[in-house]
């Protein structure tokens, strides 16, 4: 079984969007988790010449053998630069991928010849 859930919020006072995914999938081995978050902030920007940075990136796996489960998070923060209207906008984002599996079995992450058949 399957559930999806799907929040948007927008804040035009503060500049700020933000889109959330969550979703749950029963089955016979596991319960998966899966949390998807995009937020932007957009606000005028005053430099000329901003200046490309990379975006950061932070990824953490954690494996709870006790209470069978496991756990991964991925998450992007940035920047970019756009126009509008005449105006140079500054975006910040932080985007997120959050996925918690929980075993019903003792076996952890099954060899995919295990899960496909």
């Amino acid at each position: 079984m399957k559930t999806i859930n799907f929040k948007r919020h927008k804040d035009v006072k503060r500049g700020t969007k933000y889109l959330h995914i969550s979703s749950r999938t029963e089955s016979k081995e596991c319960i998966t988790l899966v949390r998807k978050g995009f937020l932007y902030k957009a606000q005028v920007s005053q430099e000329t010449e901003p200046e490309q940075s990379s975006p950061e990136i932070f990824i953490r796996k954690a494996i709870d053998t006790e209470k069978n489960i496991e756990k991964f998070s991925f998450h992007v923060k940035g920047t970019f630069y756009m126009s509008h209207s005449r105006k140079s906008i500054r975006v910040d984002f932080h985007h997120s991928l959050n996925i918690k599996i929980v075993w019903k079995k003792k076996v952890f992450s099954p060899e995919k010849s295990e899960v496909l058949t």
